[in-house]
């Protein structure tokens, strides 16, 4: 059992940095997630913006301009008794 004098004492730290590494890794990885998910989020906010915008121009085309009078409607009824 004969080793390199420094093999038994490094064997610790080399599991601690180790961990320590992927630690690290672990928390870069979470914070490209964090930031992945944050861009997704503003990205489908701004796109429902948008579609409820062209939404809204495209009601305008159909239901723009005034209302009917209903008093004339109520009248023109009566002419086709």
């Amino acid at each position: 059992m004969s080793g390199s004098p420094g093999s038994s004492g490094s064997n610790p730290r080399k599991f601690s940095e180790k961990i320590a590494l992927h630690n690290q890794k672990q928390a870069e990885e979470t914070r490209a997630f964090e930031q992945l998910m944050t861009d997704l989020t503003v990205s489908r906010v701004q796109f429902q913006k948008i579609q409820q915008l062209r939404l809204s121009q495209n009601r305008a085309q159909y239901y723009g301009g005034s209302l009917p009078n209903v008093n004339q409607i109520g009248n023109a009824s009566t002419d086709f008794q």
